[in-house]
């Protein structure tokens, strides 16, 4: 998987799901700062845990927003 597969993973994540915006902006920070492929998959597994822990519910509709 490339960098610009794992961003679009966690893309479809943060349009599915309501992660708080704390989270959000943690996660783009990190990103932002390091853009590497192992670096970013690691990001998007921390956003997989907490859509399995149902640390958060999914959107009402809201499929057009984006991290980038």
């Amino acid at each position: 998987m490339n960098l610009d597969q794992v961003i679009s993973e966690i893309d479809k994540l943060v349009s599915t799901y309501d992660f708080p915006i704390s989270v959000l902006q943690d996660v783009e920070k990190r990103l932002l700062d390091y853009r590497e492929v192992n670096y970013a998959k690691q990001q998007l597994r921390y956003l997989e845990n907490i859509v399995t822990r149902g640390l958060v519910g999914l959107k009402d509709g809201g499929a057009n927003d984006s991290l980038f």
